[in-house]
């Protein structure tokens, strides 16, 4: 058994700055998955990617679907992003309301959320004015500034992901995570926003 990679596309609402869209399978399970712009495409073994610090990302997803029992994970086109973008942000503030924490830098989505209401985005580039930065090794300290954290899929590249819901649960900030992959994260806690590229098919 080994790990197929095909790199698809370098832009929409589930990547982040840096990220390609890439489609990982194990057999017949796959998934759409941000990933590093650097990644090459062709067939890995299972013991190869996960060693790797980048695919081991989608054998993670992949052991996670398996268990789940979805087959497939397909994110929606790019007809679809701009839309989404503003529903999304629609749902968090009229839900939760801001100022909030952006995980994960997708620059469109960015200066939506903050033409709307103050916040931060919690990234590994400093590259990102006019928005405020919140460095990634601490983030942490942004979260008592914030009402809200949205989680952009392209962090699923971060190890730390259940250690934030975790400590965001705890200091009472509720977590949105926008894309498909965001539906492998529901049990523990996340409210997970998807409303035109959730396509789960179950094994």
């Amino acid at each position: 058994m080994s790990l197929i990679v095909t790199p698809l596309r370098r832009y929409g609402v589930d990547t982040c700055e840096g990220q390609v869209l890439t489609r990982c399978c194990i057999g017949e399970i796959c998934a759409d998955v941000p990933l590093d712009q650097h990644v090459e495409a062709g067939a890995y073994s299972l013991e190869e990617a996960a060693r790797h610090q980048v695919l081991k990302i989608c054998v993670d997803v992949l052991k996670r679907q398996s268990e789940l029992g979805i087959g497939k994970l397909r994110v929606c086109g790019e007809k679809y992003a701009e839309r989404c973008r503003r529903k999304l942000v629609e749902y968090v503030l009229a839900k939760y309301g801001g100022p909030v924490l952006l995980v994960g830098f997708n620059n469109k989505l960015a200066d939506l959320i903050f033409s709307f209401t103050q916040g931060y985005v919690a990234d590994m580039e400093k590259r990102l004015y006019p928005h405020d930065f919140v460095d990634i090794s601490n983030i942490y300290s942004g979260l008592k500034h914030v009402k809200s954290v949205v989680i952009a899929s392209g962090f699923l590249s971060r190890e730390e992901i259940l250690d934030l819901v975790k400590k965001a649960k705890e200091m009472g900030k509720p977590i949105i995570m926008f894309g498909v992959l965001s539906a492998l994260y529901k049990e523990v806690g996340v409210d997970y926003f998807c409303p035109y590229g959730l396509k789960l098919q179950r094994v």
